[in-house]
């Protein structure tokens, strides 16, 4: 076996388990995004949950308006 055809038969078996390790990665991908669906689909606080998610957030970005006008404030003093 010549070294050219070794690096060849070398390539080739990377290059299929770069193949394979992507369509495992996809597999899983799917698993957990139907996992994840499975899991809201059957969630009877979702609606509850969501909600007080929107109202962390809007919390939160209150907080930052309220500073962000704060430094307005003191760089053009009105």
């Amino acid at each position: 076996m010549s070294l050219l055809s070794f690096c060849g038969k070398v390539a080739v078996g990377v290059s299929c388990l770069i193949v394979i390790a992507f369509v495992i990665l996809i597999l899983l991908a799917v698993f957990c995004v139907g996992l994840g669906a499975y899991a809201s689909y059957t969630n009877q606080h979702a609606a509850q949950d969501a909600q007080q998610t929107y109202q962390n957030v809007s919390a939160k970005i209150n907080i930052g308006v309220a500073g962000i006008h704060g430094v307005v404030s003191n760089i053009t003093g009105k």
